[in-house]
C-alpha cells in the first residue's frame, strides 16, 4: 500500500531531473528535528545532481512567514516538513515566479484547488524518513551514513510506533531497540532529544544546528541538553501542579511562560508518560509577538483530531491560525481570546 496520499515518488524524481544548474534554489523546511534532516536529505539530493542550494530557512508554518518568502526571489522552491498548502493564495503567488515542490507529512487541505506540484505522505510518515527513502530508491547517494539521523528523527517525530514498518527500520539500524518507551533511552532517542534541545537552546540560529548535524558533532548537544532537560523537569512540575482539569473533556490544560519555548516538548512527555489517556494543552505568551499565545496540544489515545479540531476552531477568530496532526497541534491566536479559544476546544473535545 502507498504511504503517499497526493503525488508520488515519480513525481519527485521527474521534478529534480527537471532542474538545472543555473536555477537558484531555496528551501523552506520547519524548524525541528524532522525539517532539519528533510533539508539534510534534499540538500544531498540535489548535490548529486550537481545542484546547489542557494538559500535555505527554517520556518514555523505560519501566514507570516509565508509572506516573508514571497518577498524573495528563486527560480526553484522546494518546501520540505512545511504545511504550505493551508495558504492556497500565497501558493498561487509563488507559482508565478518560481517553479515549486511541496513535500510534506501534514494533513492535506482539502479545500485546495491546485494540488500540482504537491506530495503528501501519510502523517505517520514523517517527511525526513520518505526522503531517506527516495534518496535510496533514486540513488542519489550511499545513505548507509545517514540512517542513524533517519531514526532520530522518525524517534522524535513521534512515528516509530505509528507503522510498523517505521520501528522495523529503526530496528535494523539499531538491533537492540525495544518496541517500548525505553526507546526513548537508545542511541538514535537520545540523539534525537539533544538536537531538539539544541534547537530550542540555540533558536533562532538554526543554520548552527544544521551544520552540526550535518557534520555528526552531535557531541557539542551536550550542554544546550543539560541546561534545556532542567528546565523542562521544572515546568514539568509547574504544569502538573497547577494545570485545569476538564473530565469530561479528558483535558488537562495549563499556562504560563517558560525562559525558553519548551511548551511543546512539556506536552510531548506529558501526554506520552504522565496523562496517557487524556488531551494535554500547554498555552504560553509570545516573546517575539506581543499580544498573542501559543497552544501546543498532544494526545497519544487517537480518539480525536486534534490538528482538525484547532483548525477548525482557529477559523472563528481573527489573526488566528492553527492545525497539525491527529495526536500533536498547535495555534497561535490573540491573548485576548484565549478564553473563548478554550470554551470552544472543550466543546469540539467533548
Amino acid at each position: 500500500m502507498s504511504r503517499y496520499i497526493l503525488g508520488s515518488e515519480e513525481m519527485f524524481h521527474d521534478f529534480v531531473n527537471s532542474l538545472s544548474e543555473k536555477d537558484k534554489i531555496g528551501v523552506i523546511t520547519h524548524i525541528d528535528l524532522d525539517g532539519l534532516a528533510s533539508g539534510i536529505f534534499l540538500q544531498k539530493i540535489l548535490e548529486s545532481k550537481g545542484l546547489k542550494i542557494d538559500s535555505i530557512d527554517f520556518l514555523e508554518y505560519n501566514l507570516d512567514n509565508l509572506k516573508i518568502v514571497l518577498k524573495n526571489y528563486f527560480d526553484v522552491l522546494f518546501f520540505t516538513d512545511w504545511k504550505a498548502d493551508d495558504y492556497p493564495e500565497e501558493l498561487e503567488e509563488i507559482r508565478k515566479k518560481s517553479k515549486l515542490l511541496v513535500f510534506d507529512h501534514h494533513p492535506l487541505n482539502l479545500k485546495l484547488k491546485n494540488t500540482s506540484n504537491i506530495i503528501k505522505t501519510n502523517y505517520d510518515y514523517c517527511s525526513s524518513h520518505a526522503l531517506f527513502d527516495l534518496a535510496g530508491s533514486g540513488k542519489y547517494f550511499d545513505t548507509n551514513g545517514l540512517k542513524w539521523l533517519a531514526c532520530a528523527a522518525i524517534i522524535a517525530d513521534y512515528t516509530w510506533d505509528k507503522n510498523p514498518s517505521n520501528f522495523d527500520f529503526i530496528k535494523f539500524v539499531y538491533p537492540e531497540v525495544k518496541k517500548d518507551q525505553s526507546i526513548w533511552n537508545s542511541d538514535p532517542g537520545m540523539i534525537g532529544k539533544k538536537i531538539n534541545s539544541s534547537l530550542i537552546y540555540y533558536a533562532p540560529d538554526y543554520k548552527k544546528i544544521y551544520n552540526l548535524i550535518l557534520d555528526r558533532k552531535i557531541e557539542q548537544f551536550e550542554a544546550a541538553d543539560k541546561i534545556i532537560n532542567n528546565e523542562v523537569r521544572k515546568w514539568r512540575k509547574i504544569f502538573e501542579g497547577r494545570a485545569e482539569y476538564f473530565p469530561k473533556a479528558r483535558l488537562y490544560f495549563g499556562y504560563g511562560t517558560p525562559k525558553y519555548n519548551i511548551t511543546s516538548t512539556i506536552a510531548s512527555i506529558l501526554s506520552d508518560e504522565t496523562f496517557r489517556e487524556h488531551t494535554v494543552i500547554f498555552a504560553s505568551n509570545l516573546k517575539n509577538k506581543n499580544g498573542f499565545v501559543k497552544l501546543s496540544a498532544r494526545d497519544q489515545t487517537g480518539k480525536v483530531d486534534l490538528g482538525g479540531i484547532f483548525k477548525k476552531c482557529s477559523t472563528e477568530f481573527e489573526n488566528a491560525d492553527g492545525g497539525g496532526h491527529p495526536r500533536a497541534a498547535s495555534a497561535i491566536i490573540m491573548k485576548k481570546d484565549l478564553e473563548k479559544f478554550k470554551e470552544k476546544l472543550l466543546a469540539e473535545l467533548k
